[in-house]
């Protein structure tokens, strides 16, 4: 029996790479011409606007269906469990985000749903070692609000908390401490194959993000070639 044929909103080369590694398998699938993914991502915005929170997941959900590598609606689908108070929803789905983290910015938010769920399950020293960690990828006024809130109910500063003792506490809760190595090599390999095939701007893009997570001065070498 010949495999189905998926149709998926994959519109950037560092999506495709992602989608392939992560997600197909031995699947075939085609690009959906349509970028039905735009859709439901505009609607389930305007439905969280509403606070019409089931309606909102149900169209993330459809969008991550579209492209299952979409952090915005990954970002979505989280931010409804959180909203529900369906903690291991939100837990798995956070950790379904991991493989997808592809800026500092994208990290952070990791982070910091890590300790939106430490929280929740009344473990709060790890759930401000994921808020602090988070900042160091990302400041955050959320964050700093989280670790005061926990700080006042266990009546206990954690100001001197430094890197190290956030990675051990981290670490025993098997945590990753940094980008996916993984992911950082496809979108090096996404890059390097848009920039052979000319498309400067989608290279730029995979390079810009490798570096913005490893601050690598051969990565800027290889942006500053996609913009000479």
């Amino acid at each position: 029996m010949q495999n189905e044929v998926k149709k998926v909103s994959l519109n950037h080369i560092a999506d495709i790479y992602l989608y392939e590694y992560y997600v197909a398998g031995d699947q075939t699938y085609e690009l959906d011409t349509d970028d039905t993914l735009a859709e439901h991502l505009k609607k389930g915005h305007q439905l969280m606007d509403k606070a019409d929170y089931i309606s909102a997941l149900n169209e993330w959900l459809i969008a991550l269906d579209c492209n299952p590598v979409c952090m915005e609606a990954y970002s979505g689908v989280i931010a409804c469990y959180k909203y529900l108070n369906d903690i291991e929803e939100e837990y798995k789905y956070t950790l379904k985000t991991y493989n997808y983290c592809c800026t500092r910015s994208e990290l952070a938010a990791y982070y910091r749903n890590l300790g939106w769920y430490y929280l929740e399950k009344y473990q709060p020293v790890v759930a401000i070692a994921c808020y602090k960690y988070s900042n160091l990828f990302e400041k955050s006024e959320r964050a700093e609000n989280e670790v005061a809130y926990l700080e006042a109910a266990l009546k206990k500063s954690y100001k001197d908390m430094d890197t190290s003792q956030m990675q051990k506490i981290m670490t025993e809760n098997e945590i990753p401490l940094k980008a996916n190595s993984i992911t950082l090599a496809l979108l090096y390999k996404a890059g390097s194959e848009a920039l052979d095939m000319g498309n400067t701007k989608q290279a730029y893009d995979c390079f810009c993000m490798v570096y913005d997570l490893t601050q690598d001065e051969e990565i800027k070498k290889m942006i500053d070639a996609c913009i000479i």
